[in-house]
C-alpha cells in the first residue's frame, strides 16, 4: 500500500451565540499562534445567505433594498470555524485520502488509535483558542453576551391565565413578555483590533470580564450576584489604575499598605489623583451610585442577601461601572 505524508490540519466548528457581523466581515479569517500552533478562526462565506438549508451558519438581520434587491446590512453568525495547524506531518495510505472520513478498512487499529490521539489534542487546542478568540471578541466590541451559553428558565412560553373557580375555565390570558437579546454588529475596525490583540498575546483585563459576568447575571435576574461582579470589577479596575501610575521608588511597605486599603480610601485618596480634570468630573457624577454599589455588595456578603434590591438599583450599577472604566 503507497503512503502519502500529510500535514495535520484540524478543522473544528464552534457555536456563536448572539454574534452578529457587517456583511463586509463575510468570508474573512483570524490567525494568531496559540500554544504551540498556528490557528485560525474562519467566519462564513458570504454564499451562506443564498443558502436557505437548515445547516446554514448566517442568518439576515437587516437589509435594505435598492432596484428590487435585498442589500444586507447585519448578519448573523450562528458558528465559526477553527483550524489547528502544529506543523507536523504523518504517513496516511494514499486510498485513505480518496474515501470519505474513518475508512477503517485501511488502517490498522493502531494507526487509528494514532489519528484518534491526535484528534483529540488538536481538538483541546482549538476549544482553547476559540475560547481565548471570543473572549478578546467581547473585550474590543464591547458587548460581553457573545458566545454566551444559552441558558433556558423553567417558564413554558405560555401567559398566566385566570381561570373560573367552579368551571375551571380560563377567561383572561396576560399578555406573554418575552425578553430577547440583542445583537451588538461586529464592525471591520473592530475585527482587526481582534486579530492585533491576539497576535500579540493581549487578553482583556479581569475588571472587563467581571463586567460583563455582572451584565450577564443581571439579564438572567441574578440580581444579587450582578451586584457581586459589577463591585468587583469597579474595585479591580481603581486598584489596577493607582498601581500602573504609582512612583517606582516605592517602599514594598507603602504599597502593600495602598494594596490593602479599603476600596473606598483608594477611591478618595489615590484613583482621583491619577485622573484629568475631565475624568474627575465624571467620577464626581456616578461617585454616589458607587458607594451604593459597594454597600449593596457588602450587605450581600456579610448577610447572606440584600432584601430591597431591586432592577432599577442594578441598571444604575451597571450604568457607573461602564461609565467608572470607560471614562477612568
Amino acid at each position: 500500500m503507497s503512503y502519502s505524508k500529510v500535514n495535520l490540519i484540524s478543522w473544528t466548528r464552534f457555536i456563536t451565540r448572539s454574534f452578529a457581523v457587517v456583511p463586509e466581515l463575510l468570508g474573512l479569517a483570524c490567525e494568531f499562534p496559540f500554544e504551540k500552533a498556528q490557528v485560525r478562526i474562519e467566519l462564513p462565506s458570504k454564499d451562506n445567505l443564498d443558502n436557505n438549508s437548515e445547516d446554514s451558519n448566517i442568518a439576515l438581520i437587516s437589509y435594505k433594498e435598492e432596484n428590487g434587491r435585498k442589500i444586507p446590512l447585519q448578519v448573523a453568525v450562528d458558528s465559526v470555524d477553527v483550524l489547528v495547524n502544529l506543523n507536523e506531518s504523518i504517513p496516511i495510505p494514499e486510498k485513505v485520502l480518496t474515501r470519505p472520513p474513518n475508512a477503517i478498512d485501511l488502517l490498522t487499529e493502531k494507526q487509528q488509535q494514532k489519528l484518534n490521539d491526535l484528534a483529540d489534542e488538536y481538538g483541546n487546542i482549538a476549544s482553547r483558542a476559540f475560547e481565548q478568540w471570543i473572549r478578546v471578541l467581547r473585550w474590543k466590541s464591547r458587548n460581553g453576551s457573545i458566545g454566551r451559553p444559552e441558558i433556558r428558565g423553567a417558564r413554558s412560553g405560555w401567559s398566566t391565565y385566570f381561570i373560573n373557580d367552579r368551571t375551571k375555565r380560563r377567561f383572561w390570558a396576560g399578555p406573554n413578555r418575552l425578553t430577547l437579546r440583542s445583537y451588538g454588529v461586529l464592525t471591520l475596525t473592530e475585527w482587526n483590533e481582534v486579530e492585533q490583540a491576539l497576535k500579540i498575546g493581549q487578553t482583556p483585563p479581569v475588571y472587563i470580564e467581571l463586567m460583563f459576568d455582572g451584565i450577564e447575571h443581571f439579564i438572567l435576574n441574578d440580581l444579587q450576584r450582578s451586584v457581586v461582579d459589577l463591585a468587583v470589577a469597579c474595585e479591580a479596575f481603581m486598584r489596577a489604575r493607582v498601581m500602573q501610575n504609582l512612583p517606582k521608588d516605592l517602599t514594598k511597605a507603602i504599597l502593600e499598605y495602598i494594596d490593602e486599603a479599603s476600596i473606598r480610601r483608594v477611591m478618595e485618596d489615590f484613583f482621583k489623583d491619577t485622573l484629568n480634570e475631565d475624568q474627575k468630573k465624571h467620577l464626581k457624577r456616578i461617585k454616589s451610585r458607587l458607594h451604593r454599589l459597594f454597600n449593596a455588595r457588602n450587605t450581600i456578603l456579610h448577610s447572606g442577601q440584600k432584601e430591597d434590591l431591586t432592577s432599577a438599583d442594578c441598571k444604575e450599577y451597571i450604568e457607573a461601572t461602564k461609565e467608572l472604566i470607560a471614562n477612568g
